[in-house]
């Protein structure tokens, strides 16, 4: 189906980026929006967390409104108007959960330190809508009933933990061949810190990438799948051509 080819990309975008816009409604101008950059990530389901600190402005707003909108976008790309962007509308609330908890601090371990400043707190955002604009002629709504997905994340969770302890321990060499192959960075230290449906976050010394998968996996052999095709396509395209005499 062309819908689930859709959402596929429209994920994809949305893991690959690290920051949006988030919008949410002023408490101190009525009426009217207001705009924030904020670091998020998505969970294995499809709701977006962030960590905010409970004495900036957009928090106040989410406390008198909690009606919100993230917008993400390819940074990369020079046409506004002709690049990919998502805009997540749904409604943020508090949210304490240890797995929610690791994965953000993963993926941004500067915000370990963030609550020895201010009153950090994480906000879920769970999606009502999603408008996804994926180029000239590709504009879609979609509802959540097919933008979250189905299956059970504490299941996921324990999938997603097997996968990168295994890779982490056995494959780093596989990883960096990948890495090298597809973001053009030769680097010795490769940490995956992340397995989702639709791809997974390699830590290249230090930056963080995101790898996408062609295709969703909703388990782990599936996601083998995807890491051990990523490995025989880097390590062929890497191998110094051979030249028949």
């Amino acid at each position: 189906m062309k819908l689930d080819k859709y959402i596929f990309d429209a994920k994809t975008l949305v893991r690959q980026q690290h920051s949006g816009v988030l919008s949410t409604h002023s408490q101190s101008v009525a009426g009217y929006p207001f705009g924030s950059v904020v670091p998020y990530f998505m969970t294995p389901e499809g709701n977006l967390v962030t960590y905010i600190s409970q004495i900036a402005q957009h928090t106040r707003n989410i406390k008198g409104n909690p009606k919100v909108s993230v917008t993400v976008f390819d940074t990369l790309q020079d046409d506004s108007q002709a690049n990919g962007r998502v805009t997540i509308l749904g409604d943020a609330e508090l949210v304490d959960d240890v797995h929610i908890t690791e994965q953000y601090l993963a993926l941004f371990p500067r915000a370990i330190g963030y609550k020895k400043t201010h009153d950090f707190s994480f906000y879920q955002i769970r999606p009502e809508r999603i408008r996804y604009i994926g180029g000239f002629g590709k504009i879609f709504w979609i509802n959540k009933e097919n933008w979250l997905t189905g299956s059970d994340e504490s299941d996921w969770q324990k999938v997603s933990n097997g996968i990168i302890e295994h890779m982490n321990q056995d494959h780093k060499e596989a990883m960096a061949s990948i890495v090298e192959d597809q973001f053009g960075i030769q680097a010795k230290n490769v940490v995956m810190l992340s397995a989702f449906y639709e791809g997974a976050h390699i830590q290249v010394e230090e930056q963080v990438v995101y790898l996408p998968f062609e295709k969703p996996c909703l388990n782990a052999q599936a996601v083998r799948e995807q890491l051990v095709a990523a490995t025989h396509a880097a390590r062929a395209n890497l191998s110094p051509a051979v030249v028949n005499e």
